[in-house]
């Protein structure tokens, strides 16, 4: 038994307010170990702080007595609903009666309480109360005859008797009968005739008779649940977001994240509903569909489907391409807005499905009506409609970037005398088109030539200048960095000869058919980001950017979370900057110790299955290789302890082996700064 400590005020709707001194009894385990679930002795549940209750030695007596007021309170609090149970009041009654069992065990049969002596029977037989009604009703029914309620008959077993009710004429008899019957029905106490009844076969009966009433009761509701859930049609979540969604003009996400919280709530508050929320909630992974025109069921999709359709009529209506006066602008921009707001909040599966409908047909609309169009209001819109569309999936992204959607955003930054405005809103969908390193067909390069990447890295270093202009300058280095990913990593050149004998490395090349497809790419190109850097004198602000990024181990291109991920184009940079002399020599010395100090501080925090781990050790071999770290030595022992430490460990997976024959290549490339003095 527990006794409260200090008073306390319930702050929450499944915990106890109590007074100092209340009881309780602990009838259940808690996630939390500064809670405890209990009862109480009036019969409510919930859970109590642990260090505002102490424990309080109890008799075998006692703890009958409190287990029986608990059990009478569950009950009476029962009737007062209506004769219906909640789940935990259904658990905890289980526990009571277990516990009751338990202790009736340890108590001496010449101690145990002293029970109500049951009336003597009436001159007449009396109806009884079967446990199926009980279960069907969920309380007592009305009595046959006034002031003579009807009592539950017994199971047959040992030495049970039926319980006699007082004579209808006295008001006095027919008080003591309905307390009877309380006590009856409240505690389950054993059925006895007098008080030298009270065995422990009398305790059995009652224990069998609770255990008959909890399945009955049990079973009934579980019937009428089972059937509510075999009556909720297919699709209703969806129906439930809909009409949320059309009612209040909120987000599809929004609505759908209303509808969980009010089922998961109700499921909570009325127990009896939680196996219906459950259902409701379940069908929430069948929702997208698989089929092809599942976005037909959804009003997201098709208001897309006929938004789209009527921008394809407005860019083959040639009457108006040719028209000066432009009288459809009004009616083009409502509809791009109107595109624009369902893109972002609507339903994401259903727009995913419209945007994919015949190879990505829309895409291509939106496309070329992007190429026709001359009026700045609209390309701009047009631009944020793709940059919607590029943050809802990978898919989007790859179709755009081998359309020739990015060929015109080029030829745009390069052939025009755009304002800074108009520049940032370019770059930065033509980042986004690029962030996933997809290749690039070989013809857009004759567009995006040396004139392009001079362009952009003239532009980092001028519009840093400005403090106006200097977002402007972000998102050309973000550019820089997505063009240099169509390159392959460039290995260090102290690492040639150990890839020409040892087994092939990983040296940050995609597998399969685009590894393939960017050798051959390779075969006619040179990597332009590179070249133009080893040409270039005035790197200040990139370098400070990039030493920025790579300290805090973020790169710009990760814009969104699709998968796969690209090559971390960050650290995929510095390796080629320290793949050459020519690139490497750009940094200062004090920009070369930073570069230090961080590849020593991966390596030394980096477990040792991390594939980054790789990466930094190529970048180390560059550093040590191709860059002026012959010449400070900045951190020696400690670039020795990172490279002894990576040959020390067991060699069990590919990722070791690697890293193992990458260590041992940079201290046999350079035995001048490795070997012991």
């Amino acid at each position: 038994m527990l006794r409260s400590l200090y008073a306390y005020k319930g702050t929450h709707a499944r915990t106890l307010g109590f007074q100092v001194g209340e009881k309780f009894l602990e009838i259940g385990t808690s996630r939390d170990p500064n809670w405890l679930h209990v009862i109480s002795e009036r019969g409510t549940i919930g859970y109590v702080p642990k260090n505002y209750i102490g424990p309080e030695e109890a008799t075998a007596v006692d703890m009958l007595e409190f287990i029986d007021g608990c059990i009478e309170a569950t009950h009476l609090n029962a009737s007062e609903r209506g004769g219906t149970y909640s789940r935990g009041e259904h658990d905890a009654l289980h526990k009571l009666v277990e516990l009751r069992q338990k202790w009736h065990i340890q108590c001496p049969p010449a101690l145990h309480p002293s029970k109500r002596h049951a009336p003597p029977p009436p001159q007449r037989a009396t109806s009884q109360l079967s446990v199926d009604s009980v279960s069907s009703q969920g309380s007592l029914p009305s009595p046959s005859l006034p002031g003579t309620p009807r009592l539950p008959s017994l199971p047959p077993s040992g030495s049970s008797s039926s319980l006699g009710v007082p004579s209808a004429a006295s008001k006095e008899g027919a008080g003591s009968a309905v307390e009877t019957t309380t006590s009856f029905i409240g505690r389950g106490d054993s059925l006895v005739r007098d008080e030298s009844s009270g065995s422990s076969e009398g305790h059995d009966t009652s224990i069998g008779y609770e255990s008959e009433l909890r399945s009955d009761v049990d079973s009934g509701i579980q019937a009428s649940i089972r059937s509510l859930v075999s009556q909720v049609p297919a699709g209703y979540l969806r129906s439930l977001v809909e009409e949320i969604r059309s009612s209040t003009s909120v987000s599809y996400a929004t609505s759908h994240q209303v509808v969980e919280i009010i089922l998961k709530s109700l499921g909570t508050t009325l127990p009896a509903l939680y196996p219906l929320c459950t259902h409701i909630l379940a069908s929430k992974e069948d929702n997208g569909g698989n089929s092809e025109n599942s976005w037909r069921e959804s009003g997201d999709g098709v208001r897309l489907a006929g938004l789209l359709e009527r921008l394809r009529e407005c860019k083959d209506d040639e009457q108006q391409r040719s028209w000066a006066l432009h009288e459809d602008e009004h009616t083009i921009s409502s509809h791009l807005t109107n595109l624009l707001d369902l893109l972002n909040n609507g339903d994401l599966i259903a727009c995913r499905s419209v945007l994919a409908l015949d190879d990505f047909r829309p895409l291509l609309t939106l496309v070329q009506y992007y190429q026709m169009e001359t009026r700045w209001p609209l390309r701009k819109l047009l631009l944020q409609v793709f940059g919607a569309v590029c943050q809802m999936s990978a898919a989007n992204i790859s179709y755009l970037s081998a359309s020739v959607f990015p060929v015109e955003l080029a030829r745009e930054m390069v052939d025009s005398t755009c304002p800074e405005e108009r520049l940032q809103y370019i770059s930065l969908v033509f980042g986004m088109v690029l962030c996933m390193g997809d290749t690039l067909p070989y013809t857009y390069f004759s567009v995006m030539d040396e004139k392009f990447m001079s362009l952009l890295l003239y532009g980092i270093e001028e519009y840093h200048e400005n403090p106006d202009t200097e977002q402007l300058g972000d998102l050309y280095l973000t550019l820089v960095l997505a063009f240099n990913l169509q390159y392959p990593t460039l290995p260090p050149p102290a690492l040639a000869q150990l890839q020409a004998t040892e087994p092939p490395l990983d040296n940050g090349l995609p597998n399969g058919t685009e590894e393939i497809g960017r050798a051959e790419k390779d075969n006619q190109m040179e990597n332009l980001v590179m070249k133009l850097l080893a040409q270039r004198q005035d790197t200040k602000y990139l370098t400070e950017k990039l030493l920025l990024f790579f300290n805090r181990e973020e790169d710009p291109l990760a814009m969104f979370e699709h998968e796969p991920r690209p090559l971390h184009s960050v650290l995929k940079m510095m390796r080629d900057m320290y793949a050459t002399q020519a690139t490497a020599s750009i940094f200062y010395t004090n920009d070369e110790r930073v570069v230090c100090d961080i590849v020593i501080r991966q390596l030394a925090d980096l477990p040792s299955d991390d594939s980054r781990r790789s990466d930094y050790l190529y970048l180390l071999a560059g550093l040590v290789g191709a860059g002026g770290w012959g010449e400070h030595r900045h951190r020696r022992e400690e670039v020795i302890r990172c490279c002894t430490n990576i040959l020390a460990e067991e060699r069990d997976t590919h990722t070791l082996n690697k890293d193992h024959h990458l260590a041992r290549a940079i201290m046999n490339a350079h035995p001048e700064f490795f070997s012991e003095e």
